[in-house]
């Protein structure tokens, strides 16, 4: 039996390393606590989220008991990782102490569920002053790491906190087609990969995960940077772990850049993938991939197993803005927008070169003599049709439209034709800045 943490100096010392975890070591009052408890948020969307007794306890929830909820024990490691903040927060030391031991056994690599059960543990003892203290007495370079692992706890808790409200969704997300099941959205702010379902009702949510992202942050534009692209981007491919070094962990799923507008905007680098991580740990800090988006090896392997070959959007972005569901159909920007393309795919099965070339930026168009005559000929050659419509935006540049459509074959056209634009706006005009086939 695990003894009881009976000092209530100590048991109060403990709390407020519970919310300085939460806070990059600043302590908040237990009311922050208790509007953490009474949040709303969906188990369902965390990896094997299993819905915990202990998320519902507040901080006068009562005297510690003697053993954990079983449903403390159980669900993903975030959030059992949750669960044991909630029953510190609650004053069930000895609960949280259970829970923590069960989750370092289960996941023995999970560094900060290593610091919270030894900081329980030597709490037992030893009046703590710090977030991480027993880490830090016991191992110098310790110390040296607990501030990534301050902000991965605050990164963790706020996207429980501040989950957002049912039937909400980006409004990066404009217009799919049914052929595009899933959609993911990263929002480096938050440190947080959302995964979204487009079924027969529309899109959904359908669970959300901890990432990393590069070691200086986001907006990539030379190799080497160590950032993380903004944009919209696709997944071309689905590589096998024993093909990879073992940073790369479970697996990886590369991305599509640089694309069409990255190479006219003159963004350099390669090899930007969505990967797993090293076997020797369970998830790395908020900044500190070279650019690509890293997320726990199990994360990485339920969610490549849901997701087709290629060619699953996912949006990378500073912040995802959310709509609720009243607001997306009437997104100012998409409505504005769609008569521009409406005019292009009119121009389009015309054969119509002027009305199209009005409709491209000095770059978007022809680059040469070549390029040109190529363009005409393309042109000469109009589709039957267009279909499999997407829109996908981004906010952190100009206002941007990224459009995937698939031309159908006219008569003089051998077969289908997946086509992709990069539409920018200029005032009131929307034009295409860079396009190209998809295939």
């Amino acid at each position: 039996m695990i003894p009881k943490i009976d000092s209530p100096f100590t048991r109060r010392t403990l709390i407020s390393l519970a919310l300085a975890a939460v806070a990059a070591g600043v302590a908040y009052g237990s009311g922050h606590w208790q509007a953490l408890a009474s949040s709303n948020w969906s188990p369902a969307h965390l990896v094997g989220g299993t819905p915990s007794a202990a998320l519902t306890l507040a901080p006068d929830a009562g005297p510690a008991v003697k053993r954990a909820p079983v449903d403390a024990l159980a669900g993903s490691p975030e959030s059992r990782l949750i669960a044991i903040y909630r029953l510190i927060a609650a004053n069930e030391l000895d609960a949280a102490l259970q829970a923590a031991e069960a989750l370092t056994r289960s996941h023995p690599n999970f560094r900060l569920a290593q610091l919270v059960q030894a900081d329980l543990l030597s709490a037992r003892t030893t009046p703590l002053q710090k977030f991480g203290a027993a880490a830090a007495a016991a191992d110098g370079k310790a110390a040296n790491d607990l501030s990534v692992l301050r902000d991965e706890a605050r990164l963790r808790l706020a996207a429980i906190k501040e989950r957002q409200k049912p039937g909400w969704l980006p409004s990066e997300i404009v217009l799919l087609p049914g052929s595009v099941k899933h959609v993911l959205a990263v929002d480096a702010s938050r440190s947080r990969l959302y995964l979204f379902q487009n079924g027969p009702d529309g899109l959904s949510l359908v669970e959300d995960f901890y990432v990393s992202v590069g070691k200086q942050g986001v907006d990539k534009f030379v190799e080497g940077d160590q950032k993380t692209p903004l944009g919209v981007y696709f997944t071309t491919d689905r590589l096998d772990p024993r093909s990879l070094e073992d940073r790369f962990g479970s697996g990886a799923l590369p991305l599509n850049y640089p694309n069409a507008y990255d190479k006219v905007r003159g963004r350099t680098g390669s090899g930007i993938l969505l990967h797993g991580v090293t076997a020797s740990t369970y998830s790395r800090p908020p900044l500190d991939s070279d650019g690509c988006v890293a997320m726990a090896n199990e994360d990485l392997l339920r969610l490549s197993n849901m997701l087709p070959q290629r060619d699953t959007p996912i949006i990378i972005t500073k912040k995802l803005t959310w709509l609720p569901p009243g607001e997306q159909q009437a997104n100012k920007a998409a409505s504005s927008f769609m008569p521009w393309v409406q005019r292009w795919q009119k121009a389009r099965t015309m054969a119509d070169q002027n009305a199209l070339q009005a409709l491209y930026t000095e770059t978007g168009g022809p680059a040469d003599g070549a390029a040109e005559l190529r363009f005409k000929q393309r042109v000469a050659s109009p589709p039957a049709g267009f279909a499999d419509l997407s829109v996908l935006t981004w906010h952190d540049d100009k206002e941007m439209m990224v459009v995937t459509f698939k031309e159908l074959a006219g008569p003089a056209q051998k077969r289908d034709r997946v086509m992709r634009q990069y539409w920018s706006r200029s005032g009131d005009e929307w034009k295409i800045a860079a396009e190209g086939p998809v295939r």
